[in-house]
């Protein structure tokens, strides 16, 4: 028994990285409250498992400190008396989202309250815990410190308040290369991941053809239950980078791998969306469903008099045509019938996000929903019909002229349909009882100086001025139009990568960087993301983790922060130069080409066209070889984790590189088929698909999540394959 004994204390120090049979590795007491919330629970162990990375040595939640060792009492006075005892008269007052680290002495040992003013914020104050001893949170995983660093709790204080109140990370969405390809699994693990980065609120973003959702109306039942916006992508041995994927004959989300009838796919989705509302609740996150309210499957035209023709991609979706009425019952009964189903889908949801169509139908009456707005909130005392609509038409957003005037039409109406939506305030309301709170998304900026009229003061307000950051700064003067009761409940979507500059590496901090600073000062309550491809947002993720706590930090500074922590000193000057690198590629494209590699059929075919190579493609892709360039010589100064973790991101400027040289091929075989030279033409597309291939292998040799391997997936179907085709059609005319 005694020899037992012995060897299993030998064990254990080898499992905890110390060495047999010397003095034990110091150990770490972790008191937490006897009867604490499971979010304080979850921080307890969640510290626990970052002192055996961190530091090698173990640690383990106690009763009571016994003078031995180093102790963390993790709770408040409210929560955890032993952190009422140790702090007394000195614990601050913190608001909900408040939180601490403090040091102080227990019995003689060193010992650090980390607390907050609530269970959640008490987690976020474990998370930053990690952080302070070198611990790096990113979207594919915890980092630990280049540099190991040493287990001291002495002199640490600090203490936490959000700058940005609410902070909302969007997920689900659509395309293959974004977070609708994840699996629950995959979904859990970027919740961690947001949870660390102190995220609070989680917006599901559904389509009306996904099979997250079933109901009937009239006899029309829903039968549209497709991801990716009903696009098919085929894996076979001629699918370039294909030893990433599984074995599957066709790409899609792997919880959907088995579904094949509407039923099936349906409670796929449902496990799916229940599953990430279950998880983010567990970490102490609210969640919303955001939906466009007024589109539908296309079968419901059935039940829809003068619904127009499908539109949008894939033509999927019907809504209001122009003869339908903002106070026709029908529709009103249609609209509420969706919804209830959402809610009674998923009555734990904290929120509802109604999106306002993105490209409106539902325009035509739009003078008489003004009047009747008017009439009944006053609204020419501010700004008249006549101004709104000029102001809309001469704005520099994307959204300008006819489409501006058509955007701000769509929403007047819309927004005359919603005021007599829900008159007995019954639509939101859980089978319970439950008030789930409502959003309402992309209010046309022409209508800001009445936005405080318009919507009722319950209803908060998610802002989409323009498709990038970029655009979204040289247009920031609108943001100053809100009235102040409609500013503080008001919340910027931050692009941190736009699906029209597609799949190319992007980063926009220092637009991001602006546009808080100015939100901020406006007094706006936060943001919410926008993005599709994740991997290469770490810089800007890590940015807005210290600036939702901190409006000083720079984007610089977070850069370093970031960077030499993964990678240990030195490094981060060379990434930073990276990182500019790939902010003046993204701003390029935006300024050129809005749209210039977005994930849907024609992306790479499009290309296909006689004519010089603009010369600003020649600036993007001097800009991505830079980037690329630093990164390489950035991964020869980094410890080996840090290597590793390099290397994916300079795959992915390989990837834009060598993207490039594939469309400029094209473009040459496009000039060459024009020509008569199809010689030339089979050469210049030879050389595209050897590109397309040599790109795609890039991703494969670094694929880091489902949306990477979409990305492959994508190449294959929009690049590839149509390259292919035009090659072997020019072949066989030689």
């Amino acid at each position: 028994m005694r020899s037992c004994w012995v060897w299993g204390i030998v064990a254990a120090c080898l499992l905890c990285g110390g060495s047999s049979l010397a003095v034990a590795a110091p150990a770490v007491e972790v008191i937490v409250g006897a009867d604490a919330p499971p979010l304080e629970q979850l921080a307890a162990t969640e510290w626990v498992a970052q002192v055996r990375s961190l530091f090698d040595v173990e640690a383990a939640i106690v009763e009571s400190p016994s003078g031995n060792n180093p102790v963390v009492l993790i709770g408040s006075p409210k929560t955890n008396s032993a952190v009422a005892d140790a702090m007394g008269a000195d614990w601050p007052e913190l608001s909900d989202q408040g939180h601490l680290l403090r040091s102080l002495k227990l019995k003689g040992q060193e010992a650090l309250v980390v607390g907050g003013g609530s269970p959640v914020a008490t987690l976020w104050a474990v998370y930053e815990l990690g952080r302070h001893f070198g611990m790096r949170y990113t979207a594919h995983g915890d980092k630990i410190p280049a540099v190991k660093p040493k287990l001291d709790f002495t002199s640490i204080d600090k203490t936490l308040e959000p700058q940005q109140q609410q902070r909302i990370w969007r997920t689900v969405n659509d395309f293959p290369v974004g977070p609708e390809s994840w699996g629950l699994a995959e979904q859990k693990t970027m919740l961690q991941q947001l949870a660390k980065l102190k995220y609070n609120r989680i917006m599901i973003s559904v389509w009306p053809w996904q099979p997250f959702v079933d109901y009937e109306f009239r006899g029309t039942r829903k039968q549209t239950a497709t991801l990716f916006f009903d696009e098919t992508f085929p894996i076979d041995s001629e699918t370039p980078g294909r030893t990433a994927l599984d074995r599957s004959p066709v790409f899609t989300n792997p919880d959907f791998a088995a579904a094949i009838t509407y039923e099936e796919k349906t409670a796929a989705g449902k496990k799916l969306l229940t599953g990430i509302i279950d998880e983010a609740h567990r970490l102490g996150m609210t969640v919303g469903l955001s939906i466009s309210p007024l589109e539908f499957p296309k079968e419901f035209a059935a039940v829809l008099p003068d619904a127009p023709k499908p539109h949008g991609l894939g033509n999927l979706v019907i809504g209001p045509g122009p003869k339908q009425t903002p106070d026709d019952p029908l529709f009103r009964e249609l609209v509420r019938t969706k919804i209830r189903a959402y809610v009674e889908t998923y009555p734990t949801i904290d929120h509802m996000y109604f999106t306002m169509p993105e490209f409106p139908n539902w325009k035509a009456p739009a003078k008489t929903s003004w009047e009747r707005l008017d009439k009944k909130l006053g609204l020419d005392n501010v700004i008249d019909y006549d101004a709104v609509v000029q102001a809309a038409r001469e704005r520099q957003t994307v959204a300008n002229g006819d489409r501006g005037e058509s955007a701000v039409q769509g929403n007047i109406t819309t927004l005359d349909f919603l005021h007599n939506l829900d008159p007995d305030g019954t639509m939101l309301k859980t089978p319970e009882g439950r008030q789930i709170g409502g959003v309402l998304t992309a209010l046309d900026p022409a209508l800001f100086p009445i936005a405080d009229k318009l919507v009722p003061e319950y209803i908060e307000l998610l802002h989409f001025v323009d498709y990038t950051a970029r655009r979204v700064v040289q247009n920031k003067e609108l943001l100053a139009g809100l009235p102040e009761s409609a500013a503080k409940r008001s919340m910027i979507i931050l692009t941190l990568a736009d699906d029209n500059v597609g799949v190319l590496p992007q980063l926009a901090t220092s637009d991001i960087h602006a546009l808080l600073n100015e939100t901020q000062k406006l007094g706006w309550a936060g943001f919410s993301t926008r993005y599709w491809m994740v991997g290469d947002l770490d810089p800007t993720l890590n940015y807005l983790a210290l600036a939702a706590f901190d409006s000083s930090v720079t984007p610089q500074q977070a850069n370093v922060e970031l960077i030499d922590g993964i990678c240990g000193p030195g490094v981060a000057q060379r990434m930073t130069l990276a990182f500019d690198a790939i902010e003046k590629a993204t701003a390029i494209i935006d300024e050129h080409d809005l749209g210039f590699a977005f994930p849907v059929p024609g992306m790479v075919m499009k290309h296909y066209a006689s004519g010089p190579v603009p010369a600003w493609w020649e600036e993007a892709n001097a800009a991505y070889n830079e980037a690329m360039v630093e990164m390489y010589r950035s991964q020869t100064r980094a410890g080996k984790a840090g290597r590793n973790y390099i290397l994916y991101h300079a795959k992915r400027h390989e990837f834009a590189v060598t993207y490039f040289a594939a469309i400029t091929a094209l473009r040459a075989a496009a000039q060459a088929k024009k020509d008569g030279d199809n010689e030339l033409a089979i050469e210049e597309l030879e050389k595209a698909l050897e590109a397309i291939y040599n790109a795609t292998h890039c991703i494969s040799e670094v694929a880091a999540s489902n949306s990477d391997r979409g990305l492959i997936a994508v190449m294959g179907a929009y690049g590839f394959r149509p390259v292919s085709q035009e090659y072997e059609r020019i072949e066989a005319d030689e």
